[in-house]
């Protein structure tokens, strides 16, 4: 994704939040939050990131209670990612709250995670990397240098050559010198017990 600005659709900027891990918001404690905030991106137009919604909406959507999603959005307006304007009963009509959603505050969350997650994916390649040399064998390795040798005495005509089999406990070394044991050769198998 390129750079993202204000400007931005909110769903884009989510995304790009959740590819960066999260930052603050990351770990188990934030989940309710983290699905409240993207049922917000969900109910509201994707451009301006603003509108009308209900607590009863927001658990709809999300998936906790309504008592949960109030939690949540006091959350998320503590931490300055969302600005609520609370809706209530007005002259005996239920009126829903407006929200919006501080694109330029997630933005500034995206660039502290980014750099979170950039280090720690540092980390893990380097602790991989000393895992790796501290092998004895690597599949990768081993199977580029078998096919290597195959290719390079591979005949020019005809088959391929016989690979020559280790002689196993029941296979014993056949007095006619065939490499792959008695019980390969055809002189010595007639007189292997059947």
């Amino acid at each position: 994704m390129s750079h993202l600005t204000a400007h931005a659709p909110t769903r884009d900027i989510l995304t790009s939040l959740a590819r960066a891990g999260w930052g603050d918001l990351a770990g188990a404690e934030h989940k309710g939050t983290r699905a409240l905030l993207r049922a917000l991106v969900d109910l509201l137009p994707y451009g301006s990131g603003e509108g009308l919604v209900t607590a009863p909406q927001l658990a709809d959507v999300s998936g906790y209670s309504e008592r949960w999603v109030r939690s949540r959005l006091l959350e998320l307006e503590r931490v300055g990612l969302i600005l609520w304007q609370r809706g209530g009963v007005v002259a005996g009509r239920c009126v829903p709250s407006h929200i919006r959603i501080v694109k330029s505050a997630v933005l500034a969350l995206i660039g502290m995670a980014r750099k979170v997650k950039d280090s720690a994916v540092g980390v893990r390649r380097r602790l991989t990397q000393e895992r790796i040399a501290g092998l004895s064998y690597v599949v990768g390795r081993r199977r580029s240098s078998i096919r290597n040798q195959v290719q390079a005495s591979s005949p020019t005509r005809g088959s391929l050559p016989a690979v020559p089999r280790r002689a196993s406990s029941a296979d014993d070394e056949c007095e006619h010198g065939d490499p792959r044991g008695s019980r390969y050769c055809a002189l010595c198998r007639h007189s292997l017990p059947a």
